[in-house]
């Protein structure tokens, strides 16, 4: 396991220096928690992992949006976007049990205003996991739909948004529940200050949160790395013929507003030989568990071929894919084609063709 060195500061020396003067400023925390911390603590990589995979409070049950927002109908984004680090079909593992990410993390500057993209309900705020980086303001709008902020700064959570949690009271659009944390991770180069965002619907289902924010723009059409033929979970040898059970996989990735935290894409879809038909593989409106984040995300996904951590992106599809089992391509002795398309939630698209050749499997 990968371990990763976190330095904190207890909360009195961040307060105060030597000489005892207080500084209240949260960018003096930030350099502090950074740059001069009293003890040391080792962490696993996964601990975000674990907090975010197994956050599932008993409020929501409170959702009860039956919808996805109208499309002429979109809030504003909660922070000035950075960059988009993962998306809701993000393929996660850390050492722990794999899961798909289920929300978005919306990169931007520690310290930044969190404004709320819809009024509603002040539902909870709390710590979620072990430390200061996981604390949670959730709002219930008046669709039903719940919107879980994560790693907002504890101590820059107002006071009117304490005050309207303990008085069950609603706060308007665009009121500021807090900061972005000073996020102590380094991925890819850059520090990973972020919010993750999730929305609820009935029942506790996941629902993609770009489908209730402002359009981003983004250009950017997802990218095709390769294509190949699968069985057992492996890829084979794609210029000897095929027999047998066998799958498609693609590995295929999209870039928001980025140019290394790659996600896969929105919606996948492929067309067989000369059938003009279009298949659908996913499209991530909602996850293919409904309420659960870790069924089927080693089905979609091709585990010999993906992988999702602070080191390494590579998200790998089995086109076969479904819910409803397994889907196995054709059997029949010949050439044929898959003309392949993926999405983004900008509606960018870009499609790839693959050959193969199938050889019957002989008679007893």
């Amino acid at each position: 396991m990968v371990k990763l060195i976190v330095f904190f500061l207890a909360p009195s020396l961040i307060a105060w220096t030597a000489c005892g003067t207080k500084l209240g400023t949260s960018k003096f925390k930030q350099t502090a928690q950074a740059s001069a911390a009293v003890k040391t603590l080792e962490i696993a990589q996964n601990e975000d992992a674990f907090q975010e995979k197994n956050h599932r409070p008993s409020y929501v049950a409170l959702a009860t949006g039956l919808k996805t927002a109208n499309k002429k109908t979109r809030y504003p984004w909660p922070v000035v976007v950075e960059s988009i680090g993962h998306n809701t079909a993000s393929y996660q593992n850390y050492g722990d049990e794999p899961y798909f990410h289920h929300g978005l993390d919306i990169r931007a500057d520690a310290g930044t205003d969190v404004l709320v993209s819809t009024g509603g309900k002040v539902v909870n705020i709390s710590n979620y996991g072990p430390g200061p980086a996981y604390w949670e303001v959730a709002i219930l709008d008046d669709a039903g739909f719940l919107w879980q902020y994560h790693h907002v700064d504890h101590d820059s959570i107002p006071e009117n948004i304490w005050h309207a949690y303990r008085n069950k009271e609603k706060i308007a659009k665009g009121t500021k529940i807090g900061e972005v944390y000073f996020w102590m991770v380094n991925t890819y180069g850059e520090q990973y200050h972020h919010i993750h965002l999730n929305v609820l619907g009935s029942g506790g289902a996941y629902r993609n949160p770009f489908n209730f924010l402002e359009p981003l723009n983004d250009t950017k059409a997802p990218e095709f790395l390769e294509v190949g033929l699968l069985r057992n979970g492996y890829a084979q040898d794609p210029a000897l013929p095929i027999q047998g059970a066998y799958s498609i996989y693609a590995t295929i990735h999209d870039l928001i507003l980025h140019d290394k935290f790659v996600v896969p894409p929105h919606k996948i879809t492929y067309q067989l030989d000369d059938d003009p038909r279009e298949r659908l593989v996913w499209e991530f409106s909602d996850l293919p568990g409904g309420t659960s984040n870790t069924k089927y995300v080693e089905d979609f996904f091709v585990p010999s071929l993906t992988c999702g951590n602070y080191d390494c992106r590579k998200l790998t599809v089995d086109l076969g894919f479904s819910t409803e089992g397994q889907r196995w391509f054709t059997n029949v002795s010949g050439m044929h084609t898959i003309l392949i398309h993926a999405e983004d939630q900008a509606g960018n698209r870009t499609s790839h063709e693959f050959k193969w050749q199938v050889r019957q499997t002989p008679a007893p």
